[in-house]
């Protein structure tokens, strides 16, 4: 059991938000296991997917504030806004770990302006998070995931899997070599548990990626592989693509999907998880996706 129990629920008290993000869904049966009675928080209170279990009472983001007097440790997978709000009401937290995103590094350039207004954002709330642990002398650490994936509830690689599901094929820009590190959201909530109970000294902030690089052609090929279908990839010149985007968009297709994430095909966003192999023996898989990863988990056994 993890230490600083409380004595009323014989267990120490964890604010989680995003409790039913794809992270969450993973971190809420490892918390389960570490000991902790876990206060997750969710616009919609528990979902379906979530067995009810003694241990875990869904609570709103309104009352996150009032609870978060009660908890010792916060586990942010939800907006960084809130978790700097929890850090300002949480008296009696000794550790927290807040989830944000390596896109604060690796779209700082980007050709738009609303990515660009994104990442300035996200920089801001990561300086107003630590500066509410240094006030509060709350122990911090701040995680950069590169690509999640896990249970489908992602943008980017789901995204990817649904719709070779629905056409059999997918364009890509050129030969698409930029390198990724697909991490799955499974030892994300791991190595944050770690990093909330670690007794080392830790980094303000530390990005995480998955076990393999590999190039984006790559990585969409395991996707094809993974759902049983056959790799069917056009490799179209960017402007081309481009070309198609600006088309959707005035038909009003192409949702979500920018013309950078088209031109970052072609770029290498790739990072180093030495610190954290080290200080919290930290070991992602590689990316060799089932079809289970992207669909939600079987979750009955947290009734066990």
């Amino acid at each position: 059991m993890a230490p600083g129990a409380d004595q009323k629920l014989g267990a120490p008290n964890v604010l989680l938000t995003g409790a039913s993000s794809q992270i969450g869904v993973f971190a809420i049966p490892r918390l389960l296991q570490a000991g902790f009675h876990i206060f997750a928080v969710s616009r919609k209170g528990r979902p379906a997917w979530c067995p009810d279990h003694e241990q875990v009472e869904w609570v709103s983001g309104e009352d996150a504030e009032r609870i978060s007097g009660r908890c010792q440790y916060l586990l942010s997978a939800g907006p960084m806004a809130l978790a700097a709000q929890l850090l300002q009401t949480g008296r009696q937290l000794k550790s927290a770990v807040v989830f944000s995103s390596s896109s604060v590094e690796t779209k700082q350039q980007s050709g738009s302006a609303e990515e660009r207004s994104q990442v300035q954002a996200m920089r801001a709330l990561e300086s107003a998070i630590r500066g509410e642990a240094v006030t509060r002398e709350t122990k911090l650490v701040i995680l950069r995931p590169t690509l999640i994936y896990g249970c489908g509830l992602d943008s980017n690689i789901s995204r990817l899997a649904i719709w070779i599901s629905r056409f059999g094929f997918i364009p890509v820009n050129g030969m698409a070599g930029g390198l990724r590190q697909p991490v799955h959201a499974d030892d994300l909530a791991s190595v944050a548990i770690a990093a909330m109970l670690s007794e080392n000294s830790l980094p303000a902030v530390l990005t995480l990626s998955g076990g393999s690089t590999l190039s984006y052609k790559e990585m969409v090929s395991a996707i094809f592989v993974a759902l049983g279908r056959p790799v069917r990839m056009f490799h179209l010149p960017e402007r081309v693509l481009l070309g198609i985007l600006r088309m959707a968009k005035i038909f009003g297709a192409g949702s979500g999907i920018n013309g950078e994430m088209i031109k970052r095909q072609r770029t290498d966003l790739v990072f180093n998880n030495q610190q954290a192999q080290e200080l919290l023996n930290y070991q992602p898989r590689p990316f060799a996706p089932a079809e289970e990863d992207f669909l939600m988990p079987d979750l009955d056994n947290f009734k066990t």
